[in-house]
């Protein structure tokens, strides 16, 4: 089920940072068509419309606000390899809540993910930072193996 569009045509947007690949980072667009779940928005400049999810795009900075290319990002402080994380998004196929160790943060944004307990040799490349959330491992209990 959609939820109802935050934006309205002619609305002027970016896609936000942490999901932006590099030809669309800082690029600031038009809202132009609502389809009933996706958003179709164009370039101000000029260029070739894109399809996104609503969710992915914030509000433009008013344009005296930045100068040129200037344009600022918050850096995360990178995942450490063992560090335990859950991941929730709507797009992640895995059932929720359980949890994932970090192998890699390759500093772009991106990690690497296994299974706590493994996945004959399986993991995750390319999990965006933003769907993470860290997990205290002192909160984590490990219940004895019951008998059968």
């Amino acid at each position: 089920m959609s939820s109802p569009h935050t934006y309205t045509v002619g609305d002027r947007v970016i896609i936000d940072p942490a999901v932006a690949r590099a030809s669309t980072r800082g690029v600031t667009y038009r809202v132009t068509r609502l389809l009933p779940v996706n958003v179709v928005v164009e370039p101000v400049d000029g260029g070739r419309a894109v399809k996104v999810n609503p969710t992915y795009l914030r509000p433009a900075p008013k344009a005296d606000t930045t100068t040129g290319s200037e344009w600022t990002m918050a850096h995360e402080a990178p995942l450490h390899p063992g560090t335990l994380v859950t991941v929730a998004d709507a797009g992640w196929k895995q059932p929720p809540g359980e949890l994932y160790v970090v192998l890699r943060d390759t500093g772009t944004g991106r990690v690497s993910l296994v299974p706590l307990g493994g996945n004959n040799g399986r993991y995750w490349r390319g999990v965006s930072r933003h769907l993470l959330t860290t997990v205290d491992p002192t909160r984590v209990r490990l219940d004895p193996e019951q008998a059968t």
